[in-house]
């Protein structure tokens, strides 16, 4: 019994310990022309990243942390989230129709707003992790302009 009591406050004690390593991170939006709805997703680490944004295989696997909320046209849009300290890259689109993916013309350039953390742009294709990833120690900003 004693050893049980043990066991539940040492993991209380680490969880309450992980909670205290998380960081804010802000995403300051800016320049949205048309009303949609935001489908963020926060990566750590590279193939899930290059595998759902570069290669474009639509998959929620690898995805950190997601977002869907519905915005109104507007200048700039402030989100905040807690995430712990490490490396992370972002990738958003405004899904203007409702239909849940980034809608691209004949030559497969993107019809809906869509940005990268560190405002990161590939050469024709979306950025790798490496160009679009940032460190996240202590409470961080990543000033995004939609595309």
């Amino acid at each position: 019994m004693k050893s049980n009591l043990s066991r539940i406050f040492f993991l209380s004690s680490l969880l309450v310990m992980l909670e205290i390593q998380a960081s804010e991170l802000i995403i300051n939006l800016s320049d949205q022309k048309k009303a949609g709805t935001l489908m963020l997703a926060i990566y750590n680490n590279a193939e899930a990243f290059e595998g759902s944004v570069v290669k474009e295989k639509r998959s929620e696997v690898g995805v950190f942390k997601g977002l869907e909320l519905y915005l109104e046209p507007q200048d700039s849009t402030q989100l905040s989230t807690e995430i712990p300290d490490g490396e992370y890259a972002i990738a958003f689109f405004i899904d203007a129709n409702g239909n849940k993916k980034l809608d691209k013309n004949f030559l497969g350039i993107p019809k809906e707003q869509y940005g990268f953390s560190n405002n990161a742009m590939g050469t024709l294709s979306a950025p790798t992790f490496e160009q679009a990833k940032f460190k996240v120690a202590g409470n961080t900003v990543q000033n995004i302009k939609l595309k």
